[in-house]
């Protein structure tokens, strides 16, 4: 059991994204990235149309939808990803924002994408309401999330280094299910509970590529927060034997002088009558 923390949830994702935003490029956008064209084509993006990419960090999404002549906006809740995203793409419009909170009129977009966001929310379901209630009728909603480790294998070995030698009675508030919605039963029921219709998904195929096994390690330090949080609340001692842990799973996957780790995700997408 996790000792007690002031903090809440919103409170750790935001000072951990806070903290890699000017770094997550560098890692966790060379995968981010390949979801972000799926989720545009799954909302049927067009030139005009309103669109909001709910938990944007550096802006891939809102980016890539200026790019096709949306009128994109991106919110988050951390500023320094919102920094981040207006420098990167000056074409787009971003915000603060809270994913649980939407600070937008009802029927206000016609379309909403979320990037591996819920699975970051205390209260995604919260989330998925928001965006039914600023779609127009007949607006179109995408997100993602990872699959399950037994697929996503990059995940997978972190979570085994973390569940094999860290300390968890660490004072960290409780966090939300990261593979809740990696059920597709469970996101369908979700989506439809909140009002959708048209409900369908798909696999995407993403991978992890660096050169070394210790890059494997710089992707967590760099693109996760709930990895970090809890690594870096451990003893200097665990903190070796979880990095250890680490890089000797990496290892396997190294061929050729490259590594290469399965990392696939789960596109959902949806309409609002």
């Amino acid at each position: 059991m996790q000792r007690e923390t002031s903090q809440s949830w919103k409170d750790v994702e935001r000072d951990g994204w806070n903290r890699n935003a000017s770094r997550y490029d560098a890692r966790a956008g060379q995968m981010t990235t390949d979801a972000v064209e799926p989720m545009l084509n799954a909302v049927e993006a067009r030139p005009g149309m309103h669109l909001l990419d709910v938990c944007c960090g550096p802006g891939y999404g809102a980016g890539a939808a200026a790019a096709r002549k949306l009128r994109a906006v991106g919110i988050d809740i951390a500023p320094a990803m919102i920094e981040e995203a207006r420098q990167r793409f000056p074409d787009a419009e971003f915000h603060e924002g809270d994913a649980e909170h939407l600070d937008s009129p009802d029927a206000s977009f016609d379309a909403v994408i979320c990037a591996f966001g819920l699975l970051h929310l205390p209260d995604s379901r919260r989330a998925i309401a928001e965006a039914f209630r600023i779609l127009r009728s007949g607006g179109k909603y995408a997100f993602t999330v990872w699959c399950r480790p037994e697929q996503a294998h990059l995940l997978a070995l972190a979570l085994e280094a973390i569940m094999s030698h860290a300390d968890m009675d660490v004072p960290l508030p409780p966090a939300p299910a990261m593979f809740e919605f990696s059920d597709p039963d469970t996101a369908t029921a979700a989506l439809t509970t909140a009002g959708f219709r048209e409900i369908a998904f798909e696999q995407v195929p993403i991978e992890f590529e660096g050169r070394s096994p210790e890059d494997v390690f710089d992707w967590l330090d760099k693109s996760t927060v709930r990895t970090m949080a809890i690594f870096r609340l451990q003893t200097p001692e665990v903190q070796d034997r979880i990095r250890v842990a680490i890089l000797d799973r990496a290892k396997e996957y190294k061929s050729k002088g490259t590594v290469r780790i399965p990392c696939p995700a789960l596109l959902y997408r949806a309409c609002k009558p």
